[in-house]
Formats: structure tokens, C-alpha cells, sequence
């Protein structure tokens, strides 16, 4: 078990003179924004286990009617049309993790509250693990993949995210104005039921997607000439919708946001290529099943001695698979410039 230990010689021991701790920026959860309880929502929550007893949730999904119904002359009755129903269950697991001091004098000579960053640098620990999990869940498995083809653009659906990786190209795999276009058009048809048509989140009567990419494949979107003139002029659109709360841009009715919580490989095409596999989301992506909410906890040892601060959560991140594809997500690899290098 390691121990928090602050000694006379540490560097954050408090000395005479003033010094100031310089904290991390707290980190809330970046998925937050999009969690809610609604079938509208991209991360689809559930709570009922908050209130009773039980590890396994169920949430259900009901596909859109496809029939064409009748017109005049036509007899409606048997001709009705059935109702296409998935379930979806998950089963929850338990998250914890702790900070403990070695004892008063440690609290005493350092020059911040242990206690209170102790507190505050598990919350943050917390919201990062939820984000981490979503991430985690969303990229297993990927049922279709779509990539930038290295000679003429085109999306190309795969098997694996292992073949779109090799396929890149350092120059013509990079994310563009245009692809977003083609991955919206994608999503709309469910690549001609390669997999599900994907159902866009509705905001004030518009339907939206969601586009994940880390920093470095949005570095690439906007150098790119078409994409800079657009958003000379681009206007405001709903900021205050959570869905578009700290978003990068919007192009084709996708929102694209940026995070860093998707990593780079440098492995990619024939071994050099830098590139990451993203995320492109609609309704009902994900979801995630909430046992207890978060909460740290106190305790003490050694006679009150020594503190320790906890915080732990019962919960479960999935994606809804139904008939072996993914319900409403499609993973994106792209090839992205390696800006560590520049």
C-alpha cells in the first residue's frame, strides 16, 4: 500500500517565504454533457437500481416503423405493421480508488490541506474514469469502421479498425470538410444497411450527429482552406444545448468536438503513419447504468492519525449491439499530423 509522505526537505513543504500550489485544472466528466435519461440522448442513463436492488439493467430500444402504410380504397386492418424491439442489459461493476496520508506532521508541513486536495484530486480521478470507460466501450469491438481511401477520399467500410489503421495514408487519410459530409450521408442510409441506420440527436427540430476526434485530426480540419472559410462565417447555433456546449465546429449538422481522451497511434498505414480511430455518434450510442452515484468517503487510522479519502461509484458503461452490429456507432480512423513533431 503506498502512503502520501511529505518530509522537512520536500519541495511543497511549507517554508517561511509564500509559496503557491499550482493545481490542475479540474476536469469534469467530458461525457456529462451528453448523458440524459431520454431515448434523444447520445449517452442514454439509467437510474432505477439507485432505488432498488439488483446488478443487471435493461435498457430497451424500438427501431423506426419502415412500412408504407395504406391509402384511400385500401383496407388498413392486416395490414398493420409490428413493432422491431432490442434489449440491451448490463450488468454493473463497482469503481473505487483512495488517497491516505502518513499522519498530522506530513498535514502539518505541507503548505496546502492535504485533506481538501486529496478530496478535490478524487473528483476529478473520478470524472476522468467515467469519461475513460465511455471511451473504452465505445472503440471495443467496432462493428463497421469507415476511412479515408489513400487515393481518392471515399469511405471504405471494414471489418476490423486493425484493417482501416493499415490502410492509411500520411497526405490523403486526414479529415476534411467533405468526409464529414460523406460520413453524415453514411450514417443516414446505414451505409446501404451495412450496419444501422444511425438515428441523429434532435435539438429544437434539427437533427444533429456527433463526430469525437482528438486534438492532433482537428489540427488537420482546420488548416484545411475549405473548413477556414466556412467558419468566417459561422454562426451561433443553440450554445446552450449541453450538445453543443464546448464544441469545435459544426459542419453538415455534425457537431464535432474535440477531446483528448482519444489517444494517437504512430503505427498506422505502413508503419509511420500517425492516426487515431474516432468516434461518429448518434441517439442511443451508449449508455450507462448507475448503481450509487459517486461519493468520497473519510476515514482515519492510527488513532486518528493518519486520513484517508475514497471515492468510489457502482455503475456500467455499454453499447448497445443488436444482431452483431453496433446500434449507433461507427468508428472513423484517421491519419492526423503528428503535431509533437512540428
Amino acid at each position: 500500500m503506498a502512503k502520501t509522505i511529505f518530509t522537512t526537505d520536500n519541495a511543497l513543504t511549507k517554508k517561511v517565504w509564500d509559496e503557491q500550489l499550482f493545481r490542475d485544472v479540474e476536469i469534469t466528466s467530458y461525457f456529462n454533457k451528453f448523458m440524459g435519461e431520454s431515448e434523444n440522448s447520445l449517452v442514454q442513463t439509467q437510474t432505477e437500481l439507485t432505488k432498488s436492488q439488483g446488478d443487471r439493467i435493461t435498457f430497451g430500444i424500438v427501431n423506426n416503423l419502415v412500412g408504407e402504410g395504406v391509402v384511400s380504397g385500401q383496407v388498413l386492418e392486416g395490414n398493420e405493421e409490428r413493432l422491431t424491439t432490442y434489449d440491451y442489459s448490463v450488468s454493473l461493476e463497482q469503481y473505487r480508488h483512495a488517497v491516505r496520508d502518513r499522519g498530522s506532521l506530513d498535514r502539518q508541513r505541507a503548505m496546502f490541506s492535504i485533506d481538501s486536495v486529496s478530496r478535490d484530486k478524487l473528483k476529478i480521478w473520478g470524472a476522468e474514469k467515467m469519461d475513460k470507460l465511455l471511451i473504452a466501450t465505445a472503440l471495443a469491438s467496432v462493428t463497421k469502421t469507415l476511412y479515408r481511401d489513400g487515393v481518392a477520399g471515399a469511405p471504405a467500410g471494414t471489418a476490423t479498425q486493425a484493417t482501416a489503421k493499415t490502410a492509411l495514408t500520411l497526405n490523403n487519410s486526414k479529415l476534411t470538410t467533405a468526409f464529414i459530409s460523406v460520413l453524415r450521408t453514411w450514417a443516414k442510409t446505414g451505409g446501404s444497411g451495412a450496419t444501422y441506420r444511425i438515428r441523429p440527436v434532435k435539438v429544437e427540430g434539427k437533427e444533429y450527429y456527433i463526430l469525437l476526434v482528438p486534438p492532433a485530426v482537428m489540427y488537420d480540419l482546420r488548416v484545411d482552406a475549405t473548413f477556414q472559410g466556412a467558419m468566417k462565417d459561422a454562426q451561433d447555433r443553440g450554445k446552450d444545448n449541453p450538445l453543443f456546449r464546448s464544441s469545435t465546429a459544426i459542419w453538415d449538422d455534425v457537431v464535432i468536438h474535440e477531446t483528448e481522451r482519444i489517444s494517437l497511434f504512430t503505427d498506422g498505414g505502413a508503419g509511420s503513419v500517425t492516426g487515431a480511430h474516432c468516434l461518429f455518434l448518434g441517439a442511443q450510442s451508449l449508455v450507462w447504468a448507475w448503481g450509487e452515484r459517486p461519493e468520497t468517503k473519510q476515514d482515519t487510522f492510527d488513532y486518528g492519525n493518519e486520513h484517508g479519502f475514497a471515492w468510489e461509484m457502482t455503475g456500467k458503461a455499454g453499447k448497445p449491439v443488436f444482431n452483431s452490429k453496433d446500434y449507433a456507432v461507427v468508428g472513423v480512423t484517421l491519419a492526423a499530423t503528428n503535431v509533437t513533431l512540428l
